[in-house]
């Protein structure tokens, strides 16, 4: 059951309002709005704006709004061809962002090289009440530790060891994970209804919704599909990865989908040819995926002039088969990455804050 302070926090996101008014929005009585506005005022997520002294006609209520200059959350997201950096505030709407060059770029082999970079880059945001980083690997769910291989971390306590050195909290996600709750929200499903989201432009990554829940598997390793043996391949450690992201690094060395469809934009045939191989080995790839949980929608990754083939690559795969799927590019542009970490980052936030404080009901 929803709790009263609960319900006027999220009342307050429509805009300010009287607590009156606040009454009508929720359908509490005025007790117990007052209440609900002292409990979120202790939790730091409202407050209430005094008018003015009195005129002629006697003093207006006061206006409950949110708090919002006391909610920052800064993120990084390190999911696409270019690093991206950005600050949100509670309602996880987005301040300010930056590119921070291409991810190949910027990755060491060293550990400690890429945690100090990490640091760094959400140290120059500024000091936040919550970050998030969304990275390419897994997350283990009971131990939070981070296994990625592009970062060269190994069951590594990177959320501790960030949240020591700057003195607030980090949260680091599979990034294509957060983008699966994100647009599993953003479109409004059902439980009933499982998304898949696939990130393609380093490696190749499902996030799962599954019952209204990310799904993240026993380690945090559910939906690496990169890592699966290649089906047309006699040796089982010749991964899938391999073989699609060899089509591209063959011709782009150590490049991403977003280089190789630059190139065939521009009308470079060996890039075309590549690309075409590409869409065309992952669309049949990711018939098992659907064969296996049946989802409503697969959402792509919005990789500009390359997630556009892959989308009718895919969708003319699925019709072959009777597949019945929504398929469609990430409604949440380029930036989508950052966006879902930011958005993520103000749940995590105004969860903490809403159960911080004793309920007095």
């Amino acid at each position: 059951m929803t709790s009263a302070r609960e319900r006027v926090y999220q009342a307050l996101k429509k805009g300010p309002a009287t607590r009156p008014e606040l009454a009508k929005r929720t359908g509490l009585s005025g007790v117990a709005v007052i209440t609900a506005v002292e409990e979120l005022q202790q939790a730091r997520l409202a407050a209430l704006d005094e008018p003015p002294l009195p005129g002629q006609r006697g003093r207006p209520a006061s206006q409950v709004r949110l708090l919002l200059e006391e909610a920052r959350i800064t993120a990084v997201d390190l999911g696409g061809p270019q690093v991206l950096v950005g600050a949100f505030n509670l309602l996880g709407e987005r301040q300010q962002y930056s590119l921070q060059g291409t991810t190949r770029h910027q990755i060491s082999a060293d550990r400690e090289a890429n945690v100090n970079w990490l640091c760094d880059l959400l140290e120059c945001q500024g000091t936040a009440h919550q970050s998030v980083i969304g990275v390419l690997g897994r997350v283990d769910p009971e131990t939070r530790r981070v296994t990625s291989r592009p970062l060269n971390l190994q069951d590594d306590p990177l959320e501790e060891v960030l949240s020591d050195r700057l003195g607030w909290p980090v949260r680091v996600e599979n990034d294509a994970n957060l983008a699966a709750w994100h647009h599993w929200t953003l479109l409004s499903l059902r439980p009933r209804d499982p998304l898949v989201f696939l990130n393609f432009s380093y490696g190749i990554e499902l996030g799962l919704v599954l019952g209204g829940q990310v799904y993240c598997g026993a380690r945090g390793a559910a939906g690496e599909l990169a890592y699966a043996a290649d089906p047309n391949r006699r040796n089982p450690t010749e991964v899938l990865a391999s073989r699609l992201l060899g089509y591209l690094q063959w011709l782009v060395p150590e490049g991403s989908t977003t280089d190789v469809a630059a190139m065939a934009h521009r009308g470079d045939r060996a890039a075309q040819r590549v690309l075409q191989r590409f869409n065309q080995d992952l669309a049949v790839h990711l018939t098992s995926v659907v064969a296996t949980l049946d989802p409503k929608v697969l959402v792509l990754q919005d990789l500009p002039l390359a997630s556009e083939l892959l989308r009718d690559e895919v969708r003319f795969t699925f019709a072959e088969l009777g597949f019945d799927v929504r398929v469609l590019i990430s409604p949440l542009g380029p930036l989508g990455g950052l966006t879902s970490a930011g958005a993520f980052g103000a749940q995590v936030l105004e969860r903490t804050r809403l159960e911080s404080v004793p309920s007095r009901g």
